[in-house]
């Protein structure tokens, strides 16, 4: 039996020997590298999303789901014009627009609390002073001249939901109008455009206002894939 034992341990050492220990471990941790490289390679965020990122941390524009996800997906040429706004260089330059819900909801508690001083023009003066001064960063209406602190008290009864309202990223600009991405309401995926004295006039709760609008909505998917 022991002269049995003997032989069955030499045969196991006997012929080609198998890898060193040191040697598997080397290769078990490289194996692991490359696959922990491989995991950081294909997690790694789209350099658009980086962006987006960034200009909602340093301007506070928040950019849709819908446009990372085009914008990702299609290998879309940095220099078209509806793409290169979001990689210029500074502040980009956006533009406010109400959305017809937001004014009726101003105007009905404005009249709530205000029925008895009701100015027209005063009340007119504060929403097109309002639509120039809503900060993207703090997400509010403010201003240092002007009280339009009633618009942004609106506003947060509201949520401060963005969808409120249609903030629009410019594409161009010419001396009589422009033309915007929508980054926020019903219409985010879409461009549209202005120009100078298009507005609409709406008579709620009492009171009749004019507001600026935009126009002429176009699916950017649609225009830059199929235009």
């Amino acid at each position: 039996m022991k002269r049995f034992g003997f032989f069955k341990k030499k045969a196991k050492t006997d012929g080609q020997p198998g890898p060193v220990p040191t040697v598997q471990a080397e290769i078990k941790t490289a194996e692991q590298t490359e696959a922990a490289e491989g995991i950081e390679k294909e997690t790694l965020p789209h350099r658009f999303i980086i962006r987006c990122r960034y200009l909602e941390e340093q301007y506070g524009i928040v950019v849709p789901e819908i446009y990372k996800k085009f914008f990702t997906r299609f290998d879309i040429d940095e220099n078209h014009s509806f793409y290169r706004p979001f990689w210029m260089d500074g502040t980009p330059y956006t533009d406010l627009f109400y959305t017809e819900d937001f004014v009726k909801y101003i105007m009905g508690r404005y009249m709530e609390q205000h029925a008895g001083d009701y100015e027209p023009k005063k009340f007119q003066e504060m929403m097109d002073y309002g639509k120039c001064y809503f900060l993207h960063k703090e997400n509010r209406f403010e201003s240092d001249w002007v009280d339009i602190s009633f618009i942004d008290r609106c506003y947060e009864e509201l949520g401060r939901n963005r969808d409120c309202l249609i903030i629009g990223m410019n594409i161009y600009a010419t001396c009589g109008g422009a033309e915007f991405l929508i980054l926020s309401g019903d219409k985010k995926g879409y461009f549209a455009g202005c120009y100078h004295g298009m507005d609409r006039e709406i008579e709620y709760a009492g009171i009749t206002v004019r507001y600026e609008i935009l126009n002429h909505y176009g699916l950017i998917s649609k225009e830059i894939l199929h235009g």
